[in-house]
């Protein structure tokens, strides 16, 4: 028998308890709106690293505004390597699935995540959307 998604989530905030349950809930809509916004012709999409990262930032920055960098912080997410860490926990449940190749250091190099969702309200121009 196949857990819920929120016995899942239970399971991984007491095994990862430096993210909350809204960190899980937020990157499983990221995911899907990154697959909304990358992958629209494709019935099985895979994301890259890049692309997962850039789409669900764009959705907290649709949902969250200005407040966005604030809200992740505050479920945890301070760094593009705690969106491969969610990531990669979920992938590990049977959540999220995953391609040969795919890693959690793939996170590592993309762009600063404070940067990403504070610039379109710093009036600098994003390098990024």
């Amino acid at each position: 028998m196949q857990q819920s998604f929120e016995k899942v989530i239970e399971t991984l905030v007491e095994r990862y308890p430096q993210y909350t349950e809204e960190a899980y809930e937020f990157m499983r809509a990221g995911m899907d709106a990154a697959a909304d916004r990358f992958c629209k012709d494709d019935k099985s999409p895979h994301l890259s690293a890049r692309e997962l990262y850039l789409g669900a930032c764009a959705y907290a920055l649709e949902e969250y505004g200005p407040l966005a960098a604030r809200v992740l912080e505050f479920w945890g997410i301070k760094s593009s390597r705690d969106f491969g860490n969610i990531v990669y926990n979920l992938i590990e449940v049977g959540v999220f699935g995953k391609q040969k190749g795919d890693s959690p250091e793939q996170f590592d190099t993309l762009p600063d995540l404070q940067q990403v969702l504070n610039t379109p309200y710093d009036g600098t121009e994003s390098p990024l959307f």
